[in-house]
Formats: structure tokens, sequence, C-alpha cells
């Protein structure tokens, strides 16, 4: 199986990973943030059936993570509760990403067409974003109880 074959079935998997927590969580913020990540996997598939049919490829910018910290300061502290039972779900969501960014970066090393050199670092740069964000769920999902209970220890960074 040859490298588009490999990260479009990934996109694909991702995508439909991210459509299934979307449906699974308690928020509409959270269901807001999943969509638009699907949304963004949906547009790295469709770039790398471009890169393969070599066709020319579709710009693959996305404002995912601008859009999703404008979600954050709507949540309240029960939101970020509510969803404490999906952790694991984001956690692998988290080590999809990473296995994502290690596989593009690797191949952005082997691919000599300037074009595709270029669509990939595109996409590495927006699955590091979506890794980012998805830290930064997983945090405020694991923090909301504790960060209040022991605010009086210390200064704790907002979020």
């Amino acid at each position: 199986m040859e490298l588009f074959d490999i990260a479009i079935r990934m996109e694909a998997e991702g995508a439909a990973f991210y459509r299934d927590l979307a449906k699974k969580a308690s928020s509409e913020g959270f269901t807001n943030i999943f969509t638009m990540l699907a949304e963004d996997e949906d547009r790295h598939r469709a770039t790398f059936e471009a890169m393969k049919a070599n066709t020319s490829v579709p710009a693959s910018t996305s404002d995912a993570s601008v859009r999703a910290s404008q979600i954050f300061k709507q949540f309240s502290k029960d939101d970020f509760l509510h969803e404490e039972s999906q952790l694991a779900l984001y956690e692998e969501a988290l080590e999809i990403e990473l296995k994502a960014i290690e596989f593009y970066s690797e191949q952005h090393e082997k691919v000599s067409d300037v074009k595709q050199k270029r669509a990939l670092a595109k996409i590495i740069e927006e699955e590091r974003r979506h890794y980012d964000l998805l830290d930064d769920i997983i945090v405020m999902v694991e923090r909301p109880e504790s960060w209040i209970e022991h605010a009086e220890f210390g200064v704790r960074e907002d979020y």
C-alpha cells in the first residue's frame, strides 16, 4: 500500500472517529468541536486523493482551532465535568493525532514533489493544531475539580 492510500485511510478513519465523538458528546460545544475536526480530516483526505490522482491539490486551511477557542470561552465548569466519561476516547484521539504527525513527518522527508511537500507540511501543521486542541480538552476535562479545590496552594494558570 502506498503513502496516499495509507493517508486516505487514516484520514477517513479519523473523520469517522471524530464524528462518533461528536455523537457521544454531552454538550453542543463539544459536538461542534469534534464536527470541525472531522471536517478537517475530510479536507485532508481530499488533499491526499488529489495528490494520489496527481491533480491540483485543494487548499487545506482550517480555522478549527480559532473557532474551538471561541467555543471554550462559552463553556462552564459543568461542561467539562460531564465529559469525564469520554476522557479515554479523547486520549485515544490524541494518540491518533500524534501517530499521524509522525507518519506525515516521515513521508514529508521522502516526497520529492514540491507541491506535495507543501501540502504535507500544511497537513502536519493542522494535525499539530488538532493535537494541541485535544490536549487542551483533556487538561480541561481533568482539571476543573482539582483546579478549584487546590487553588489556594499556589498560582494556577487560567484556562
